[in-house]
């Protein structure tokens, strides 16, 4: 017994070893919702605020606040509990140990930047907050609450007093430096200089309207405010209500902000250069221009002395520029824009995710890591698919199709005008794709290495509208298709025409789904239903309900007996595929689900969401390396295996089925307890 005992531990250390360093939490796992395994993804960048001390600096995503330490750029803390959707606006003391956080219709919360650790709520009050700002002593947090600022003790989180006066939402807030004022820009095109002692203020008009973005300089002195769609900033003296200048840039401004001293400030500008200019704030000179960025520049942030800056975009990227050389220090990997689709490589080592604003990212299922990264030119990236050799990588949009080296990012073809709906034949040797006109088209994918793709057949005019979905029976034989009217096609391949239309569904179809056998076909649609159809009889055989805001994507388990379903409400379903039967629900996601994927095991399902993160799931299924039927594979079943060494056929420690327990069963165990 005691050489089996031992031989156990080998088996166990051996595993362990094995298994990847990032099995070691690492940060993008922190605050999973129940029931996930992993998530991929940090959300969509939202904010990015320095602290005063320069220790740390905050971004904003769509899932919480993400804390990173200013000299090594490692995340130290994911904050968050505000139960209204993301973060709408921070601020950090002046000491840089507290960080103040709001978010629409939820109370303001005070958190201890060293721990992460929530401090103190602040309630008593029921409206939406734009704006916080601590005075230079910290001991006052001001609130700015629709048309009024609220003024509060920072420790205790009492109020103190209310400034009102403004007719319109308080956009921007921020105290003079010796904290005996304070100036606020307003929706109703003011800006008024408050006295924080008497609460007497003086106003002035600055002709802003409700789609101007505005920040004050950090003394208080200056306001910028950014026009976005008309490209210009500008600049207004809140002490007399004074019109400085204006600065005309070179894009939509999507961002902007003063560095520490006041004298110069950045724009962040969108379509179609995604620049950063920077400013000289009293002369009005153009002083340089960053590029590198490929999606529109949504945030930015000078470092507290003024060298580094940092800049956010809506398709995920972080960049940080030293201010004083123009170079690009690092980019900081993990956010992304809205995830419009996942799919998992045949092997299931991968997962790539396509989402807003032109990105593709590839995921390592190992280290649960971002690996490669392409940028596609469409906005949506809604169609994603491998190849069944997995060497290539095909995604689809509304303005193009774009067929990549799943490996090198290398792009082997380019075709335009054609809609984000594609699909690979289960024997990898068609891909079809999906026109915006209603157009299908079949080509042959074997000549895709050659860099050029051969037109095999095309089918024309039977759809009206552009197509949601596509994709192969697992024969091959047909091709079934829908849209926005409602309408499902199946096609015959080889012949290359209609075979049937089936009706039944209210409203568009957004999603089709074989069954492993192919006798089974599910469609999704807006109208929240999914419904299962006899491919045989093409007749309706369930109709699945629960979805409450459309049903977004379905896919059958390998195995079929499981039928995945995400939906605009933010769920992810798993039904019994032969009794229609709902059995678990996972939530977790912040806005709508719009993809679902499973692995080619079966074992994992992920979802992909409007909240930029991929969420992955553990699906229960019957394991036989789990001898004793709890659910998990652990060390309790290596014990058990270990203790019926010799037995024979029919017992359930013959893993591998070969009629009698043994070595290979000891290390089918051990190889799975990951």
């Amino acid at each position: 017994m005691k050489k089996i005992t031992n031989f156990i531990y080998v088996l166990l250390l051996i595993s362990i070893l094995s298994l990847p360093n990032s099995f070691a939490q690492n940060s993008s796992q922190w605050h999973l919702p129940d029931n996930a395994v992993a998530r991929l993804g940090k959300g969509s960048i939202v904010d990015i605020t320095y602290a005063p001390n320069g220790a740390h600096f905050a971004v904003v995503s769509t899932i919480g606040i993400w804390l990173y330490d200013a000299h090594t750029y490692k995340e130290t803390a994911l904050l968050t509990g505000h139960t209204w959707e993301e973060v709408s606006t921070i601020a950090f003391s002046p000491d840089g140990k507290t960080l103040a956080s709001a978010s629409w219709d939820d109370p303001v919360r005070l958190w201890d930047v060293s721990t992460g650790q929530l401090r103190v709520t602040i309630t008593g009050y029921v409206n939406n907050v734009n704006a916080l700002a601590f005075s230079p002593d910290g001991t006052t947090l001001a609130i700015a609450n629709a048309n009024e600022i609220l003024l509060w003790d920072a420790k205790t989180g009492q109020q103190r007093t209310v400034l009102s006066g403004h007719t319109g939402s308080v956009k921007a807030i921020a105290f003079v430096r010796d904290g005996s004022k304070l100036v606020s820009a307003s929706r109703d095109g003011t800006i008024r200089v408050w006295d924080v002692l008497t609460e007497q203020h003086k106003s002035f008009d600055v002709k802003l309207n409700r789609y101007d973005d505005v920040v004050f300089s950090p003394d208080g002195k200056v306001l910028a405010m950014a026009h976005r769609n008309i490209r210009k900033i500008e600049l207004w003296e809140t002490n007399t209500g004074q019109f400085l200048r204006t600065f005309r840039t070179a894009g939509s401004v999507d961002a902007i902000a003063f560095s520490p001293d006041g004298r110069m400030f950045a724009s962040g500008s969108g379509w179609p250069d995604y620049l950063i200019e920077f400013w000289n704030a009293q002369t009005g000179e153009s002083l340089t221009t960053f590029t590198g960025h490929t999606g529109f520049i949504n945030t930015i942030a000078f470092s507290p002395d003024g060298k580094t800056l940092i800049s956010g975009s809506g398709n995920g990227m972080l960049r940080v520029w030293n201010t004083e050389t123009g170079g690009n220090r690092m980019t900081l990997q993990g956010h992304l824009g809205s995830v419009g689709v996942v799919a998992f490589s045949p092997d299931g080592g991968t997962v790539a995710s396509g989402s807003s604003t032109h990105t593709i990212q590839l995921w390592d299922m190992d280290t649960r890591q971002p690996q490669a990264r392409f940028e596609a030119d469409a906005f949506w990236v809604w169609g994603l698919t491998f190849s069944l050799d997995g060497q290539l990588l095909v995604s689809g949009s509304s303005e193009e199709v774009l067929i990549w080296s799943a490996h090198t990012g290398e792009l082997h073809a380019r075709y335009q005008n054609w809609y984000g709906a594609i699909a690979f034949s289960p024997n990898g040797e068609l891909f079809a794709s999906g026109r915006f006109g209603g157009a299908i088209r079949l080509w042959d994918a074997r000549t895709i290495h050659d860099h050029t793709i051969l037109e095999n057949r095309v089918i024309l005019d039977e759809h009206r509208d552009s197509f949601n979905s596509l994709i192969f029976s697992p024969d091959g034989e047909t091709l079934a298709s829908a849209g926005r009217e409602g309408t499902i096609l199946l096609w015959d391949v080889s012949a290359a025409h209609l075979r049937a239309t089936i009706n039944g569904h209210e409203e568009p179809i957004t999603t089709l789904a074989f069954s492993s056998d192919g006798k089974t076909l599910a469609s999704g649609s807006w109208d929240d239903t999914i419904r299962l159809w006899d491919t045989e009889t093409n007749m309706l055989r369930q109709t699945l309900s629960g979805h409450t805001e459309g049903v977004t994507s379905v896919v059958f388990s390998p195995d079929g007996l499981t039928l995945a379903s995400g939906g605009g409400e933010g769920t992810v379903w798993l039904w019994d595929a032969h009794t229609g039967q709902n059995h678990t629900i996972f939530t977790g996601h912040k806005y709508e689900v719009n993809s679902v994927a499973f692995s080619p095991d079966g074992r994992t399902l992920a979802s992909g969401g409007g909240d930029g993160t991929i969420l992955l799931w553990e699906v229960q299924s019957e394991m036989p390396e789990d001898v004793n039927g709890d659910g998990s594979v652990n060390i309790d079943d290596l014990t058990l295996v270990a203790a019926r060494l010799g037995h024979g056929e029919g017992d359930a420690a013959d893993v591998n089925g070969d009629g009698v327990v043994n070595i290979l069963d000891l290390v089918g165990v051990a190889g799975a307890i990951e």
